[in-house]
């Protein structure tokens, strides 16, 4: 990652944590890391995250199905759309990703198993060794999801 892009995603996740902050949150970041502990009072304490390229997006973890992690992610949703005027993909129980246009030279494709036969696109790779490369990773720090490479010429 280019420290211009990890400096932007910074002030990102500390405007964030600011409109947190104001709706009862309490945010603290970790040193020389892209995450933020976030905890509300007599709540779980969960972890803000940002997961670099290809995969682009903020994770809460651990991921459990507490109501309070529900809500924190529809709002963090609802940051995340107003502040960059783009439509996200809707996936509420699970995460909070960016919508990003599909390239033709990357066919190999990394997509999420969700529930109900849905799946949603995590990455693109022009080859099929990156892609399992990035599974192994994905698995590793997201335990509870499901991920299939696949090919898509398109």
């Amino acid at each position: 990652m280019k420290h211009g892009d990890w400096l932007r995603l910074r002030v990102e996740g500390e405007k964030i944590c600011a409109v947190l902050r104001q709706k009862g949150y309490d945010c603290q970041k970790q040193g020389r890391r892209l995450s933020w502990w976030v905890s509300q009072s007599g709540s779980y304490c969960y972890r803000l995250i940002y997961f670099p390229a290809p995969v682009e997006e903020w994770r809460l973890l651990p991921d459990n199905t507490h109501p309070s992690r529900k809500r924190l992610l529809s709002l963090l949703k609802q940051i995340l759309e107003s502040m960059r005027g783009e439509s996200l993909i809707g996936l509420a129980e699970d995460q909070v990703c960016l919508s990003s246009g599909e390239d033709d030279s990357h066919p190999w494709t990394i997509v999420r198993l969700l529930p109900d036969a849905r799946c949603c696109t995590v990455a693109r790779f022009c080859n099929r060794q990156d892609a399992d490369d990035q599974v192994r990773f994905l698995q590793r720090y997201v335990p509870g999801a499901k991920f299939e490479v696949v090919f898509d010429p398109q």
